[in-house]
């Protein structure tokens, strides 16, 4: 008994986080009555059992559960591919067979043979991939069109090299110019 009076009469302030206060009041409530005999109920367990926080034996303890749940995770995600790609393919051919149905056939194309196609000049020309002369002529000097506003454009691009700072390209082109090279391109 005097120990117990003593108890209550003597106490001693313990600085603790605010969030972890909390978290051992709501544990309290549940352990005993008064804070004191949780916290003296946690140190004769701890006390008992030997048990360390920082041991090694609880540190190899704790990798030993966490490698554990990994490997019974990769057991299970295992057994559900297997039952997907292996048993329910394998129970529906069995099912079919007992219940006297044929598995659905895949209904395959007709099969055409190319050569016996007849086509008309426009499909066999497309079919060959092959362009009209006056088509392949425009093409041609759009190119040759293109290449020389690109070389004209190319010309007036000069380096600048300043004092300071990196070097850099500039184009020398009224807007006027450079409005009509736009106007020229939006046309195509």
């Amino acid at each position: 008994m005097d120990v117990k009076n003593k108890r209550k009469s003597t106490f001693s302030a313990i600085s603790i986080n605010r969030i972890t206060a909390e978290r051992f009041r709501a544990y309290s409530k549940t352990v005993s009555r008064s804070h004191s005999e949780t916290i003296d109920a946690m140190i004769d367990f701890f006390e008992k059992a030997r048990i360390d926080p920082k041991s090694e034996v609880m540190i190899r303890f704790i990798k030993f559960q966490n490698y554990l749940t990994g490997r019974f995770d990769y057991i299970e995600e295992v057994l559900r591919r297997m039952e997907r790609e292996q048993l329910k393919p394998t129970h529906d051919m069995l099912k079919s067979l007992f219940t006297g149905m044929s598995l659905k056939k895949k209904e395959q194309p007709l099969l055409v043979d190319e050569k016996s196609m007849r086509m008309t000049r426009e499909e066999w020309n497309m079919e060959e991939g092959k362009v009209s002369f006056e088509e392949y002529n425009e093409v041609v000097e759009t190119l040759g069109r293109d290449r020389r506003a690109f070389f004209k454009i190319l010309d007036k691009i000069k380096k600048v090299e300043p004092t300071f700072g990196k070097p850099y390209f500039k184009v020398e082109m009224d807007s006027a110019e450079l409005e009509s090279v736009r106007q020229e391109l939006d046309r195509k």
